[in-house]
This record gives structure tokens, C-alpha cells and sequence, in this order.
């Protein structure tokens, strides 16, 4: 039987909201704005989407202009393993606020499943450790409990779902769904669990203009649901633009151009809309570098829509 995806993407958004009933608290892992080219910071069964190796890069200034706003810098690797349905994954990420850094090192593996001659469903797990760093003697605090530098890990596990075919995905994703602490745990970071669902389509204009829309929810232990909107037009195959709006009251406009067959430059631009940070900050600038490749002598390079 066809299976109709936009029934699928439904069931998938009652199934998140149905489970996201608690609220109020901030969510720890970082943002960004380009996640559909580094999604496996948001679901660890998204290498198997794609056919081939990527390795991507990005870094994302939050707050410009804010003392200690948020920095965040990130690395992805993945790679289908020879000509079975699995691909193994790595990524490190660092992450500054404040006097707070994280530095993270996660390995990822997916499995993908093959329902139709078009449907695919993928199983990702990951896990890894995090450093976590407080920098205390930059307050300038008498509290004996502050006196001094802290340094500890944690290590942590996920676990993702995606269904996609080569016109649509839903995906359903825990990254961070359980961390364990090492040693002693005084004034350790709370762990907070991290649920996602990040769905997307792709539809032709005209011959030469794609659109792609797209929705992300996100809902943290202690925290309501908070969600993306986004609309993306690819041109000629060559460069996307779109924009991003927010339930946290900000937007952000983005743009990908494919500078070869194997690299592709993103840029993305979060405006200051905040009220209470107006004139304080002149937005959030995000770059990113993708790089794919076969390893298989001979397979021709396709263009990647998700």
C-alpha cells in the first residue's frame, strides 16, 4: 500500500506534542540556524539520507556584540559502510558562554531499511562524552563553592528515527536522551532530556526553482515546545535561500550556494529581535562548509535536498 506522506508528518506532530506536557526551563544543546546540513546534531539516523561521505563544518557567533554571548563550533563526518545500509559517524563539538565552555566527542552509527521501491526508515544511535569547563575565578566571587576552576565530564547516549524518500522526511530524534555523570557531582551542569521532530518536502516550481518547506520541534524536560518554520527556494540546482521563523519572537535568513560539485558555503544571519537585547547586539552569524564524496570509484555525485 502507498503510504501518503503528509499523513506520516502528521501522526509524527501529534505524537511529539502528545508527549512534550511539561514547561518552563532553557535548553542546553546549542542552536542553529542551518540544520538540515549539519543534521546530525539533531538526529543521529540522518547519515543514512544520504549516499554519500560528507564532512561539514560550522560555526556560529550568537549575540554579536554581547560579552560572553554564545560561540559554538562544530565538526561532522559520516560515511556509508561499502555497499551495506549502514553509516558510521563522528562529530565534535565546542560550545562557549559566559564563563561556561562544553566541548563534546560523539561516534554515530545508523541502520536504514528499505519499505518500497521509494520509502526508507533509518534507526541512528550515538554516544560520546562531553568536557565541561567553568572558568569561577573570572567572577570574582568570595563563595568558597565558586573559588575556584571546575573541570568534569559526562558521557551521554541517543537514539534517532527518519523517514524519508527522495521527496520528503520526518524524523523523530532523542540526542541527548540520557548522560551520566563521572565522578563527584558538585555544581555539575543538570542534565535535561532533549526530544526533536524535523520533517521537510520537496516540490518543483518550475523546471529551473524547488521549494522546500520545513518544520522543526523541539521540547526539553521542564520546557514547552518551541518551534522552526522555514522555506527554502534551490535555484538552478545551485543556490538555496530561505528564511526561518521562531516561537522565541526571532527569524533568520539564510542562503547555500554550491561552489563545486563537492563543496557547498552557507551562510545564515539571526536578527536581533529580541526586545530586551535590542540595541545591546546586532544578531547571530552562522557559517558553514560542506564537503561530499564517493568513496566508490565511479558513482556520480547527485545534488542533496535535505
Amino acid at each position: 500500500m502507498k503510504k501518503n506522506p503528509v499523513k506520516l508528518l502528521m501522526a509524527g506532530l501529534t505524537w511529539l506534542i502528545c508527549s512534550c506536557a511539561e514547561q518552563a526551563s532553557a535548553q542546553q544543546q546549542p542552536m542553529y540556524a542551518q540544520y538540515l546540513y549539519n543534521g546530525m546534531v539533531i538526529n543521529p539516523a540522518y547519515p543514512s539520507m544520504d549516499e554519500f561521505s560528507s564532512a561539514t563544518i560550522v560555526a556560529r557567533n550568537q549575540w554579536v556584540g554581547i560579552e560572553g554571548a554564545p560561540r559554538t563550533a562544530t565538526f561532522s563526518f559520516y560515511s556509508p559502510v561499502k555497499a551495506t545500509n549502514t553509516s558510521l559517524g563522528f562529530m565534535a563539538v565546542k560550545d562557549e558562554i559566559t564563563i561556561y565552555s562544553q566541548t563534546g566527542y560523539h561516534f554515530n552509527i545508523s541502520q536504514k531499511v528499505k519499505l518500497d521501491d521509494k520509502l526508507f526508515l533509518a534507526l541512528g544511535l550515538k554516544g560520546g562524552m562531553e568536557q565541561f569547563k567553568a572558568n569561577n575565578t573570572h567572577l570574582g566571587t568570595d563563595d568558597p563553592v565558586f573559588a575556584d576552576n571546575q573541570q568534569y565530564w559526562k558521557t551521554d547516549v541517543g537514539f534517532g528515527l527518519m523517514l524519508f524518500s527522495d521527496k520528503f522526511f520526518a524524523g523523530i530524534a532523542s540526542p541527548v536522551f540520557h548522560s551520566f555523570d563521572l565522578g563527584s557531582s558538585v555544581n555539575k551542569v543538570a542534565f535535561k532530556r532533549h526530544f526533536y521532530f524535523q520533517a521537510g518536502l520537496i516540490t518543483d516550481v518550475s523546471k529551473e526553482v524547488k521549494f522546500r518547506p520545513g518544520l522543526l520541534l523541539r521540547q526539553v524536560t521542564g520546557a514547552g515546545v518551541q518551534m522552526d518554520i522555514s522555506a527554502s527556494f534551490l535555484v538552478k540546482n545551485i543556490i538555496w535561500a530561505g528564511v526561518t521563523w521562531r516561537t522565541e519572537k526571532s527569524a533568520s535568513a539564510m542562503t547555500q550556494i554550491q561552489i563545486s560539485k563537492n563543496f557547498q558555503l552557507g551562510y545564515s544571519y539571526d536578527f536581533a529581535s529580541a526586545t530586551h537585547l535590542k540595541g545591546m547586539q546586532s544578531g547571530s552569524h552562522e557559517l558553514m562548509l560542506n564537503y561530499r564524496f564517493s568513496l566508490k570509484k565511479g558513482k556520480t555525485l547527485t545534488i542533496r535536498y535535505f
